[in-house]
């Protein structure tokens, strides 16, 4: 029974993780370059979710439609402010995928800033944490149900909503509507001559992709207690690994070889503390860039004997 909720907890975090590669791998299929600054949608996307729930008194996975929209609506903001002005300047891949790691650290810093305020403006069944002494230290954000401690019913929830939103975008990319997102990074003037605004196509997909990692900061609480600021990087690795396994394939990919890789990761942490200690839990952010460093030089090695 307990190793049920393990693959209960692991899938519906790998569910995470996996929306987060997809919206990760769309925005690099259509502007070309890595927006490392992805994972920040999450902390938002959770944060603005829990206020409108507060707000409405829905039930917590009915506040990923407006999580979609409000996060959509930030990324797509981030990218028309700061990375359309680097392309149109020709700044580097390199220069911009440095940007967005940066992001990730003002990000956090700043969603974390927030949590504060936001546990002193809203006194929530979903905190868990000292009720006495409001901290973003010790307050974590868990959903719960009202007779049952903490709220775990949502795993049937997370896991379709995940399912229809990765089947959709199978469809979508079958039915060859990818064609203009390709074109939009490999040759923009043609798509011009086509008729299509490639500005519009990219800024739909940042909105799109942002919406989705919204969605997955709404559905985070159901699998682990969570911080706006902390999740920011927790997710970081996770997602690019799963986005770098993947290669050059369709962003659908990513969302299933994502969820894989946090239900690997989860399943590896409660295994691990079991026979080896506690301590691969507390330091598994350093395995984590440790296996993302050894997948990253064995895929560049295979680069360099293949060509």
């Amino acid at each position: 029974m307990v190793y049920y909720g393990i693959y209960q907890t692991a899938l519906m975090y790998g569910a995470v993780v996996g929306l987060l590669a997809l919206g990760f791998r769309l925005t690099h299929e259509v502007s070309g370059y890595m927006n490392l600054g992805h994972t920040v949608n999450l902390g938002v996307g959770m944060m603005l979710g829990f206020i409108v729930i507060q707000r409405t008194n829905i039930t917590p996975i009915l506040g990923a439609p407006f999580s979609f929209i409000l996060t959509g609506g930030f990324n797509a903001a981030i990218y028309l402010l700061f990375y359309r002005r680097m392309e149109s300047k020709k700044y580097s891949e390199a220069m911009m995928a440095l940007f967005g790691l940066v992001s990730v650290f003002l990000g956090k810093a700043i969603l974390t800033a927030a949590t504060f305020l936001v546990t002193f403006w809203f006194g929530s069944e979903y905190w868990c944490g000292s009720e006495s002494e409001p901290s973003f230290i010790l307050n974590h954000l868990h959903y719960r149900g009202p007779e049952m401690g903490v709220f775990r019913f949502g795993f049937p929830e997370v896991m379709l909503l995940f399912a229809s939103i990765v089947t959709v975008f199978y469809w979508v990319y079958r039915d060859n509507a990818s064609l203009k997102f390709r074109a939009a990074a490999e040759d923009s003037n043609l798509l011009e001559v086509c008729g299509v605004n490639s500005w519009n196509v990219k800024i739909s997909a940042w909105f799109i992709a942002g919406g989705l990692g919204g969605v997955a900061g709404v559905m985070s609480p159901y699998s682990i207690k969570g911080e706006f600021g902390r999740d920011v990087e927790l997710f970081f690795v996770p997602v690019v690994l799963a986005a770098i396994v993947v290669e050059n394939r369709e962003p659908w990919i990513a969302g299933v070889a994502g969820l894989f890789v946090g239900f690997a990761q989860i399943a590896l942490i409660n295994f691990g503390q079991e026979l080896i200690g506690v301590w691969v839990g507390e330091y598994w952010n350093l395995i984590n860039v440790i296996f993302l460093a050894i997948v990253l030089y064995m895929k560049y090695r295979r680069f360099k004997i293949s060509s």
